[in-house]
């Protein structure tokens, strides 16, 4: 990703370790040559989504190496700081401050909102990884907050409750699934295991036919189960879970026909139609569009 891919305003870096919001702030951060940040700690929550860079992160007493597809979560009090290694790289990430006091009035709506920053606090465990796919839809998320942050509207309260809401539950659900270990529990409705199955193999070959293969069902009785759940084709959930994937990839500058090969396009001119279908636009314009927020 290079600089300006996301946003055509480069935010310098913030030295303060405290907020002067009473709700959130979102830094997205794109660096060159920059100093090594002292290790430091707040009384605020922090989510850091890594983009890319040669960097380890100090999290409690613990070192990690930082990839591609790596967010923390990093509870208040918690003493954390990069340690940038080469300098010449182009150092880039999201950084998400959530107000104390704001995340426990969501929290006291939503119970289970701590799940991520309790479970890293108890397992002192505080980098995860995810996958390409999760990647680009976690990504998805934080332009979203990003753009409405810097935006001014009168749903602009609302929206950032909304969107700091959907990234975490997003980010507790990673965790839960990775400390869990499990794929497919045998106790999940059949619906379920299918619908995570699509959703974790999206880039996939994933016909009707090989789905049933898969589960051992019938080819009707997979399209019957998962119409009735979620009212459309089965067919339809896929292409739509392919597009919006690569609506992502393709806002933040990733080449247009790389993304639709990835997400199982082979044929270019049917990802332009499907696209152009499901968004009213084409692929190129929207991505000229996106780049220029």
């Amino acid at each position: 990703m290079k600089i300006n891919e996301i946003t055509n305003t480069p935010i310098p870096f913030v030295k303060r370790q405290y907020m002067n919001s009473n709700t959130c702030e979102i830094f997205y951060y794109t660096d060159l040559k920059i100093s090594n940040i002292a290790t430091h700690y707040h009384s605020h929550y922090e989510i850091y989504f890594f983009l890319e860079g040669d960097v380890k992160y100090f999290v409690d007493n613990k070192e990690y190496k930082l990839n591609k597809g790596d967010f923390l979560v990093i509870p208040p009090n918690t003493i954390h700081g990069p340690n940038i290694t080469n300098k010449n790289l182009l150092y880039s990430r999201f950084v998400l401050w959530v107000d104390t006091e704001y995340f426990n009035k969501i929290h006291s709506l939503i119970s289970a909102l701590d799940y991520g920053f309790k479970t890293a606090s108890q397992t002192k465990n505080y980098k995860f990884h995810i996958d390409y796919i999760q990647h680009n839809e976690l990504l998805g998320h934080f332009l979203d907050l990003w753009h409405e942050y810097n935006d001014n509207n009168i749903f602009k309260e609302s929206n950032i409750l909304n969107y700091i809401t959907t990234i975490i539950l997003n980010i507790n659900k990673i965790i839960y699934e990775n400390s869990s270990n499990k794929v497919h529990s045998p106790k999940k409705e059949l619906y379920t295991q299918i619908f995570e199955y699509i959703n974790n193999n999206i880039t996939e070959d994933l016909t009707l036919e090989n789905i049933a293969n898969t589960f051992y069902v019938s080819k009707y009785y997979i399209s019957h189960i998962f119409k009735d759940h979620l009212g459309i084709s089965i067919y339809s959930y896929i292409i739509k879970k392919r597009l919006y994937g690569c609506k992502i990839a393709i806002s933040a500058g990733e080449p247009i026909t790389s993304v639709a090969k990835k997400y199982g396009f082979s044929d270019y001119t049917s990802f332009y139609r499907a696209f152009k279908k499901e968004y009213g636009i084409s692929p190129k314009d929207y991505q000229k569009q996106s780049l220029l927020k």
